[in-house]
């Protein structure tokens, strides 16, 4: 076995240099006793899922480990969900090199999980590795992280570096949300034996047994979870048929999503083809919604950035996927500080994010800009039709159905994903949403405009060209309630690009037509993903503004999650901030009753 690889962070080793995939099997998997709780399917008695929570995600070792076992002896019904916390995430290749002993042994499963790996951005990252195993890959700090899951935690795998090494893991806060997550009968295994370990364990409700450690460690611990706790995001997993109302981007990312799960969704959509709304546009540019600071609304759109990514890049050419970068400029000083400030708190490794400066942006861009730039690499754009045709393949949808009455549909769970129209319905005729009017405008690509590298943003937008053509756009219009296209809309975005970007000042861009379209949003600018308040089988997947592309896969993700049971994608209070339960509980507080 070549070098064993070390830690920079902790000065530790990742695994033993005796024998890496040897000590997982006695540490975790053995220590957890593991095939043989799921041959006993004690746990699966009462729920669906076996939940395996994981304090350092590392080079994965423990995760390839756990999922070739669970392949080879689970049965058919039986499903797995495994979430690993990662403060510090090791790059692709990183990975590769540090698992090329076991490439063989794990039999394809490492080439097939680098390829979904989230680019690096603190945030919970939901992978579908099939539809019976699950990975919730969270880059960040646990004691952040750890608060924020929701989950009944059947088994913990405590891998985070040596106590010593690594103090701030084995914190208070371990223990307190081990003891939150955990369910009568819940196990534990962890290569260490320190005393403060032990007595953490043994406050937070744990049983404390020693073992015969690996290798040359003497011992190490394991124990079960002994308070009476019951399992609390459990669904049953009857078979169930599920309609979705609409055809654009929420509706067909739900049933792109709930099909790798194993649902059999239906879309009805009242117009005669899929992206028939605001989803119909042939060019879409990728980012997630800016914020200065680390919060509830981009613990969302971080990692829906990411997924979106992921998704786009397996589609490829079907969705015309362009990953050409991104560069928005800061051409005021209210974007100046926020970029800067959210390239500084997000949390994300620097190769995903940068600010650059003039002279930079004008390089990455290929024509010279004028302003200092947040640079986001791996942005670009997608058409959004095709991506609606993407999610839908294999989907069964009926077209000019308009559906005005739920109690009619004949499905056991509904999900409204038709944007605006989802206050038409009495269930939810209390939500108030805005709806915004945005024009885009084709133009012919000039002879300068052809050397555009990256999308540029600026208040409105410029794709780089694609068949000779760019996208321009998009015009915020509330005042608006048709989408006629408008000559004088054309106007306004082509004035803005040229005011904005010098280089096109003078350049004559011809107007090959355009679309306008209306896009639905809250006065909070979050979206409205979640359960209907008091409709048990009703959900909401609306409100996505001028980032549907992004946030409606995300949304997709925490809409299967209400339906499987299991852990949850998101952190809890995103999901929170999400829901249409906000919206009552905020009029309440101001003595308001929305229903």
């Amino acid at each position: 076995m070549k070098d064993v690889p070390v830690s920079q962070e902790f000065d530790d080793i990742y695994f033993s240099k005796e024998d890496g995939l040897a000590e997982t099997a006695h540490v975790f998997l053995k220590g957890n006793d593991l095939p043989q709780v799921w041959a006993a399917k004690s746990h699966f008695t009462t729920k669906s899922y076996f939940t395996i929570c994981e304090t350092g995600f590392g080079t994965g070792l423990n995760f390839f480990s756990a999922w070739k076992l669970f392949d080879e002896n689970s049965e058919d019904n039986q499903r797995l969900d495994f979430i690993s916390i990662e403060k510090y995430p090791l790059r692709s290749d990183d990975i590769r090199n540090a698992l090329a002993d076991w490439v063989d042994y794990f039999d394809g499963r490492i080439d097939e999980f680098l390829q979904v790996y989230p680019i690096r951005a603190a945030g919970f990252h939901r992978i579908i590795i099939s539809d019976k195993i699950t990975l919730t890959l969270i880059f960040d700090d646990i004691n952040i992280a750890l608060p924020q899951i929701t989950a009944d935690i059947d088994c913990w795998f405590l891998d985070g570096f040596t106590p010593a090494k690594n103090p701030d893991m084995w914190s208070a806060v371990l223990y307190t949300h081990m003891e939150r997550l955990s369910v009568t009968g819940t196990s534990y295994a962890t290569f260490t034996a320190a005393g403060t370990v032990r007595r953490g364990l043994e406050s937070a409700g744990f049983s404390v047994t020693k073992q015969k450690g690996f290798g040359h460690k003497r011992e190490m611990i394991s124990g079960t979870f002994t308070q009476q706790k019951k399992i609390t995001t459990n669904k049953q997993q009857k078979q169930k048929t599920i309609a979705i109302i609409g055809g654009g981007l929420a509706g067909t990312s739900c049933a792109y999503v709930l099909k790798q799960y194993g649902f059999e969704p239906v879309i009805y959509e009242q117009g005669d083809r899929l992206g028939s709304g605001a989803s119909g546009n042939s060019v879409g540019l990728y980012n997630p919604r800016f914020s200065k600071r680390r919060d509830a609304l981009s613990d969302f759109f971080a990692p829906a950035y990411a997924q979106l990514i992921r998704t786009a890049m397996r589609a490829g050419d079907d969705v015309d996927y362009n990953p050409c970068g991104a560069l928005h400029l800061m051409n005021d000083d209210k974007k100046s500080e926020r970029y800067g400030e959210m390239a500084r708190n997000w949390g994300w490794d620097s190769t995903h994010i940068e600010t650059v400066d003039t002279a930079k942006a004008s390089d990455i861009a290929g024509v010279q800009l004028y302003h200092d730039a947040l640079y986001l690499p791996d942005s670009g754009s997608v058409n959004p039709q095709k991506l609606c045709a993407y999610y839908a393949r294999d989907v069964a949808v009926h077209y000019n159905v308009t559906v005005n009455d739920l109690s009619l549909l004949e499905e056991d769970i509904i999900i409204l994903a038709c944007g605006g129209a989802v206050s038409n319905f009495a269930e939810l005729s209390w939500l108030e949403l805005e709806n915004v009017r945005g024009q885009v405008t084709s133009v012919t690509q000039t002879n300068n405009s052809k050397n555009l590298k990256c999308n540029l943003h600026y208040g409105s937008y410029i794709s780089c060209a694609r068949d000779g053509s760019h996208s321009v756009g998009s015009t915020f219009e509330k005042w608006i309630e048709h989408t006629n296209v408008r000559q004088e809309n054309h106007v306004e975005n082509i004035e803005k690009l040229k005011t904005n970007i010098k280089a096109f000042e003078k350049e004559e861009f011809i107007i090959e037509g355009g679309r306008a379209g209306m896009r639905a949003a809250t006065n909070d600018r979050f979206p409205v993903i979640g359960q209907v308040p008091h409709h048990n089988n009703i959900y909401v997947s609306a409100a996505f503004g001028s980032h549907g592309i992004v946030a409606s896969i995300a949304g997709a993700h925490l809409i299967a999650d209400f339906i499987r049971g299991g852990a949850y994608s998101l952190p809890a209070e995103t999901i929170y901030q999400l829901s249409p339960r906000r919206f009552i509980d905020r009029a309440a507080k101001k003595g308001r009753v929305l229903i």
